[in-house]
């Protein structure tokens, strides 16, 4: 397989981060993995390759960093193991300085 991601993915699914969809504030799935250069995204809705979306991720309240949005493309999606679902590649392509500094500490509060 051809794995061309820089950063190392840190397993998030458990923690249950939502995502919204900055455009229209309907909420598009929960993140699989992330990382600071993407995630994986897992949703309810079929997304097409190529595509690019406005994201915002709700971090945990106790992390006190608010939402982080942020710009995304998407790689690929595949239909997932559970009916109704599918998997997202999702590569982060515009983020801003305090929105990359609270993704910063959202991966640390992660990776613990």
């Amino acid at each position: 397989m051809d794995d061309r991601r820089r950063n190392d993915r840190i397993d998030a699914h458990d923690v249950g981060l939502q995502v919204i969809n900055g455009v229209d504030g309907e909420q598009l799935g929960v993140i699989g993995n992330l990382s600071k250069g993407g995630m994986m995204l897992i949703s309810s809705r079929q997304l097409y390759s190529d595509g690019i979306l406005q994201l915002t991720i709700e971090a945990p309240s106790d992390l006190d960093c608010g939402p982080i949005s942020l710009g995304v493309k998407i790689l690929w999606c595949t239909p997932a193991n559970s009916p109704e679902e599918y998997w997202a590649g999702l590569e982060t392509i515009d983020i801003g300085a305090s929105e990359g500094a609270s993704l910063d500490q959202l991966l640390n509060y992660l990776a613990k």
